[in-house]
Formats: structure tokens, C-alpha cells, sequence
């Protein structure tokens, strides 16, 4: 059993795209580390910017979410733009388009 998750972060204009990368790459570089990880991935959709991530495990991914510069990203999320995320248990790592249909369908406003 893996869990995934896909965020979709759009900025709210040019002027936050500097405050978004610098987090984004601290962010991306504490998941490929994390205990648990086991895919992290970034691509660009309709001007929107998404991130997936696999894990070992729901725990792993919280405290992913709950530390560093996770975290800190986060307590700047509405700061800098909007987004939607989407997390779901599976029995393998799924290919990139499959999450992202269901993250069209089914993400959340954060």
C-alpha cells in the first residue's frame, strides 16, 4: 500500500514567483529526503504548477507535511497564491495523468 498526494499551486502574480521557487525547491529537495518518500515529481498543467509525491505510508507523508520547510511553506501558501490538493491510498505508485485526472475531480481548496 502506497499513499499519494498531488498539490496544484498557481501564484497570484509575477511578483510572488520568486517567495514560490525558493519554497518550492527548499520544499521539494526536504521530500526527496523524508523518511517514507518514494517519488517526488513536478511538471506544469494549464498554468497551474504540481507537485506528486508517493509514500510508504500516511504517517510518513504527515510528517512530511508538518515539519521544515514543509511547513514553512505553508504558513505562506495564501501569501503567495491558491491551490487544491488531492492524497488517496493505492496498491502501487500510479503514472503521473491517472493522479492528475483525480485531481481534477476530486482536489480540495487549501
Amino acid at each position: 500500500m502506497v499513499y499519494v498526494s498531488m498539490t496544484g499551486f498557481r501564484p497570484s502574480g509575477v511578483m510572488q514567483l520568486p517567495a514560490f521557487w525558493f519554497r518550492t525547491v527548499q520544499s521539494f529537495t526536504q521530500a526527496q529526503r523524508a523518511p517514507g518518500n518514494l517519488l517526488t515529481a513536478a511538471a506544469m498543467r494549464a498554468g497551474v504548477y504540481h507537485t506528486m509525491t508517493a509514500w510508504s505510508d500516511l504517517v510518513s507523508m504527515r510528517r512530511f507535511v508538518a515539519s521544515g520547510a514543509h511547513l514553512r511553506a505553508m504558513k505562506n501558501f495564501r501569501k503567495l497564491g491558491s491551490g487544491r490538493v488531492f492524497g488517496y491510498a493505492c496498491d502501487e505508485i500510479p503514472d503521473w495523468d491517472s493522479v492528475y485526472q483525480l485531481w481534477q475531480l476530486h482536489g480540495r481548496e487549501v
